[in-house]
This record gives C-alpha cells, structure tokens and sequence, in this order.
C-alpha cells in the first residue's frame, strides 16, 4: 500500500509540472495572427463573414481531352464527371469541351482548348451565391439560371478576363472568346455590365462587344451575335437545365449520374 501511494504521488507531481509547463510555454508563446493580407484570397478577394465553403459546383460534362489541377493549379490530372470544383482549381480542355455545374442549374462552360481558374465559390448565410473566375484562355459560356424559374439568387456571378470584371445576373447567357489582343463578349440572352480601366460598360441582349487589352478604350460594339462552332452544344446544355430546374433535378450530381443528352 505504501507503494501504491508513493507512485500516486509521483503521478501528480509529474501532472502538475506539466501544466504549469504547458501554461509557460503558450504564455512565452501567444498564437501568431496573419495578418490582413495573409489571409486574402488571389485577387484581393476575401470571402464575406460567416459564408460557407461548401460543394456548390461540380464538373457535370466532360469529353474529350480535359485536366483539372489542384488547389495550387500547378499540378493537373485527366478530369473526370462528377468531380467537386473547389476554391482554386484550374481547368483546361485541349481536344474537349468540359461543364461546370452550380447547385441551381446555372452553368459554366469550356470549348476545346480553353482555360479557366475558380477563385471564388461560396454560399453566403443568406443562401445567395457568389463566385469569381478568371477565364485565361478560349472560349467560355455562363449561363444563369433565370430567377423565375428557380428562387435561389446570385449574389454576385463574376468573370474576370485581362483587366476586365464582367458582372452577370439572373437570366444572364453569355459567350466569352479571348484572343492575343483583346476579348470579344457575346450577350446571347439577360444583361450584366462589365468594369474596366475604361469605366462601367452596361451589357444588352443579343449584341457583342470587343474589347481591346492594349489600351482603355471603350469596347467596339455590335448589334448581332455571330455565331460559334459551339454555340449548338451550348444551347442544348442550357435548355436541359432550364428543364431540370423546372422539375427540380439536377444533371450531374455528386450523387447521381448525369441525364443523357
């Protein structure tokens, strides 16, 4: 018994040294805090307080040649259907087209050899949604869902090209085609306006607007939308999904698979 109590002893003398230990150390030791440039996400972009970063995107369609890279975008994979899109993916397709999903049938997508970058994906408490992508390379089309048929709002869809921030709202369809010297902005349905070193440039429907990365000049604008080898598949992509979220169904789930089209 005397033992015992010995090394009950001991067993306490050593759980109190280790405390005051502990309190030692974190008193010589505060936790560091980032400062607030550390925690800015690329592009000067903090998320808003209290927004969720939750799997409201996933690659939906995918054929042909296409590669999703990590979070750094340094590192790139063959892409497969079904795959969460995530805060700082890049993808890019060579001989493929891709389709990027959002939980509302709203959709972004690439033709061949075409690139872009997801800076930002969140779901805000209120149950808005709010987004900015940078398109590098090829042609790109969004289309938002329009507000009379699902409920749910955009707080704020972005598409970043050269020095360039297009807004979209709800009913927004657009084709985007970047090349070496400028961007050529088709509004194929809904309005949006687009901020650059020119100012505020207040979209219409059915017309395309050129813009110029050499200078900052207003963009040329046309009334008419020519058309695109991919304009069909985009049509078609946008008319499912309109018939989805009317029925309440999702193309290409996480959970289930996508309806033919």
């Amino acid at each position: 018994m005397e033992a015992i109590a010995k090394f009950a002893l001991i067993l306490m003398s050593a759980s109190t040294w280790n405390l005051r230990s502990l309190h030692a150390w974190q008193t010589a030791n505060p936790p560091s805090t980032a400062s607030s440039n550390d925690s800015k996400s690329p592009h000067g972009l903090n998320p808003p307080h209290g927004s969720g970063k939750v799997a409201i995107a996933w690659l939906s369609d995918v054929k042909g040649e296409v590669q999703l890279a990590n979070s750094i975008g340094t590192e790139f994979q063959p892409a497969h259907a079904h795959t969460p899109v995530t805060e700082g993916n890049v993808i890019q397709t060579v001989m493929g087209r891709a389709e990027v999903e959002f939980d509302d049938n709203s959709a972004l997508r690439l033709g061949p050899y075409s690139s872009v970058q997801f800076h930002r994906l969140e779901l805000l408490p209120s149950g808005a949604r709010t987004s900015n992508v940078s398109v590098l390379k090829g042609t790109v089309y969004v289309s938002i869902i329009p507000a009379y048929i699902v409920k749910t709002h955009w707080d704020d869809f972005q598409l970043m090209f050269g020095q360039q921030l297009l807004h979209l709202q709800p009913s927004s369809h657009v084709r985007l085609e970047l090349f070496a010297t400028g961007a050529r902005l088709a509004v194929l349905d809904g309005a949006g306006r687009v901020d650059g070193p020119f100012g505020p440039t207040e979209l219409a429907k059915k017309k395309t607007f050129t813009f110029s990365f050499a200078g900052q000049s207003e963009p040329a604008v046309v009334n008419k939308v020519a058309a695109n080898p991919t304009d069909f598949w985009d049509s078609s992509a946008v008319t499912v999904h309109q018939n989805n979220a009317k029925s309440g169904k999702m193309s290409g789930t996480l959970f289930r698979p996508p309806l033919t089209r």
